[in-house]
């Protein structure tokens, strides 16, 4: 082999060392986050549809609803309070968060707050869509829709209602690829929600 078919040989390794060392480089950043790790782990796990059939009741003394036999609830997450803040996950990366609170709070102010929380660490620059009617709650919501992450399209939608002396916050956070095996469990929480 001729000098000059070494010397492009070498300058092809060094691109596909230099390309590789910026995919490596990037994905550890975007692990270093609780957020992106948690993104990075569900990438390797397949969704699977919703067991809307074979539904679990989850029933606190100020509320109940009902979930898919195949997702779960996190009950590892730091801030776990089975009574005010949880989540559902779906087998796969898709998840409903709840903030359940024992007093009246704004809905506008809630999922205005969330958006800020959502639109600075998981969509960049989404488009937005209000709706106000959740099951059978009216009040305020947004549905965002963009890049996950800055990687895969999907949405995060949110609704808050204040109800007497109580309100609560959905989170629901879908990949679009996800949505057809993920969105009938996710109106079986909405569709069951209920304070007690």
């Amino acid at each position: 082999m001729t000098n000059t078919k070494w010397l492009l040989l070498g300058g092809g390794f060094a691109v596909l060392a230099f390309i590789g060392g910026n995919v490596t480089g990037f994905f550890a950043g975007v692990y270093s986050t609780r957020a992106g790790s948690e993104f990075i782990d569900d990438l390797f796990e397949q969704e699977k549809p919703a067991d809307v059939k074979n539904s679990v009741v989850f029933a606190r003394p100020s509320f109940a609803l009902k979930y898919p036999g195949n997702w779960k609830i996190d009950s590892t997450d730091e801030d776990f309070d089975p009574n005010h803040n949880f989540s559902v996950d779906s087998p796969g990366s898709c998840f409903v968060s709840l903030m359940i609170f024992d007093a009246a709070t704004d809905p506008a102010e809630n999922v205005e707050g969330q958006i800020a929380a959502y639109a600075a660490n998981l969509i960049r620059n989404p488009t937005r869509t209000d709706f106000d009617t959740w099951g059978s709650f009216r009040g305020s919501g947004a549905l965002l829709r963009g890049k996950l992450l800055g990687f895969l399209p999907g949405y995060v939608r949110l609704f808050s209602a204040a109800v007497d002396e109580r309100s609560f916050v959905v989170i629901e956070f879908c990949y679009d690829e996800d949505a057809r095996m993920v969105e009938p469990g996710l109106r079986l929480i909405e569709s069951s929600f209920a304070f007690r």
